[in-house]
């Protein structure tokens, strides 16, 4: 009887070992997904679109481009014409706020490419 305690606690202690060590290397593999922040490319401003989508604005070498992600696809949509420290000042001053927010700065993303789409169209 005292043997099949000490099976029963030695099993224990190796099923509760080996959950503990899958724990930690999922969140050593885990930690590198994600939005990450690196030397040329940045996250400047995202904006959730629904359950599966969202609007990126994304610096990659000091220039600015507008993303659309969803869960299977990733495409530019535009570049910006403002630099990084442009987009942050227009988008974070108390003042501007109430003039300039992602939704705005996305809408003269986008008149600016109708309006260079039908300035290439008349050619």
């Amino acid at each position: 009887m005292g043997l099949e305690i000490l099976w029963v606690i030695l099993s224990l202690v190796g099923v509760l070992g080996l959950f503990f060590i899958l724990v930690y290397a999922t969140k050593k593999l885990g930690s590198g997904i994600g939005y990450v922040n690196g030397n040329r490319m940045k996250v400047i401003d995202r904006i959730s679109l629904g359950r599966d989508g969202m609007l990126v604005v994304v610096s990659i070498a000091g220039k600015l481009m507008l993303f659309g992600v969803t869960g299977q696809h990733i495409e530019k949509l535009s570049d910006i014409d403002m630099t990084p420290e442009e987009y942050s000042e227009r988008t974070s001053s108390p003042e501007a706020q109430n003039t300039m927010s992602f939704a705005s700065a996305f809408a003269e993303v986008l008149g600016k490419k109708k309006d260079t789409e039908k300035d290439n169209g008349d050619d």
